[in-house]
């Protein structure tokens, strides 16, 4: 493999660049092919513009050499077809053409050609020219690809300052005014007052421990500095732990679980991330369930994955809602039937923990019926 070659393998690690050559002329695509072939490059061939817009769309080449002169349809056809198909219209198109005058050129232009190479060619001009392209389309599609990354991240820093400035400022300035009532007016108050001033307290304090426990572990998710490690886990000691976890939240609501999970159901999680997304799925089925509601927990395997679910006979969403439950720009907490408050954020680390162990997290709902969350993990 020679300079130019192993040059471009180093960017970004990856393989040669793909050039497609579309021609009719058998002997101008072995001519073309063999010269590119010397330089490392990949190559795709066509024999008319038809043909070239499958595979423009289907292979995603990096370059495409199009002459203008073919049957069944000609290159400028084929290179606005290809410009106006969001699979291949930035992908830059050399037009290859014994045509040399400037009419035919500026129409070359029109349809979205980046560049023209005129018959015959010179194998150091071809060569020049294809390297330039294709290094400016690396350096674009680069330059987006960072753009996609600060746009997630401005994404996550907004959603980071909406839970702190609502979701955790709210519960906190609740509980520092009911705290400041408390002590000052101490002897004012009665045995039950008094209660029930310090079980509100109590669950203010029970939901703001969870929400900065999901806070926490999805920083480090977007960081990528929560370690995975994986173990052979028995799903229904795994359920088992976070029913008993929640079992004075489900009592005060009068919800039961129905688990139905077999001794022989085991995945390969980790431990901790599994604990994690069992407690905020069954946290939000307790949630959103009415009083005296059943909870549902079972397992069942498939294509040697262990499919999980979580199903509550509760309020249900709406479509709309369902768009954008794991959208981090989206604010999509709803208070529960209780009034439980919540930041929406929990969802977004399960689909994320679920995602990072190797699986996939849905959703069904009804309005009015329920809502029933399934995620597969590798079985163990």
């Amino acid at each position: 493999m020679n300079r130019l070659s192993e040059a471009f393998k180093g960017f970004n690690n990856q393989p040669p660049p793909l050039i497609l050559i579309v021609d009719d002329l058998a002997e101008n695509l072995a001519v073309l092919g063999n010269i590119l072939r010397k330089e490392g490059y990949q190559i795709a061939i066509a024999n008319n513009g038809k043909q070239a817009v499958s595979i423009a769309a289907g292979r995603k080449p990096d370059l495409v050499l199009l002459d203008i002169a073919m049957p069944e349809m000609d290159g400028l056809t084929a290179c606005r077809l290809m410009k106006e198909d969001p699979a291949s219209e930035h992908i830059p198109v050399i037009f290859l053409t014994a045509r040399s005058d400037t009419q035919d050129i500026l129409k070359g232009f029109e349809s979205g050609a980046v560049d023209y190479i005129t018959k015959p060619f010179k194998s150091a001009e071809l060569l020049a020219r294809v390297s330039t392209h294709i290094e400016l389309k690396q350096s674009r599609d680069l330059i987006l690809q960072q753009k996609s990354e600060l746009s997630h991240l401005l994404t996550t820093k907004d959603k980071l300052f909406s839970i702190v400035s609502h979701d955790l400022r709210s519960p906190f300035a609740g509980l520092l005014t009911l705290t400041n009532i408390l002590v000052e007016n101490f002897d004012a108050y009665e045995k039950q007052d008094l209660e029930d001033s310090l079980r509100l307290i109590r669950d203010t304090s029970d939901q703001l421990h969870t929400l900065i426990q999901n806070l926490l572990n999805w920083a480090k998710l977007q960081t990528s500095s929560l370690e995975y490690k994986p173990l052979k886990l028995q799903m229904k000691a795994q359920v088992r732990k976070s029913t008993d976890v929640l079992a004075l939240n489900s009592a005060k609501k009068r919800i039961q679980f129905d688990a139905k999970v077999t001794d022989d159901s085991f995945v390969t999680a980790d431990p901790d991330m599994l604990r994690i997304i069992l407690h905020n799925l069954l946290g939000n089925a307790i949630k959103f369930s009415n009083n005296g509601g059943i909870v549902e927990i079972g397992c069942e395997m498939e294509n040697n994955q262990i499919i999980t679910s979580v199903r509550d006979q509760g309020v249900g969403m709406t479509e709309a809602k369902l768009k954008d439950l794991f959208c981090p720009g989206k604010n999509i907490s709803t208070a529960g039937t209780a009034n439980e408050t919540g930041s929406g954020l929990g969802l977004m680390l399960c689909k994320e923990m679920v995602e990072k162990m190797g699986g996939r997290i849905v959703v069904e709902s009804t309005p009015g019926k329920g809502t029933t969350f399934s995620f597969t993990l590798p079985a163990g």
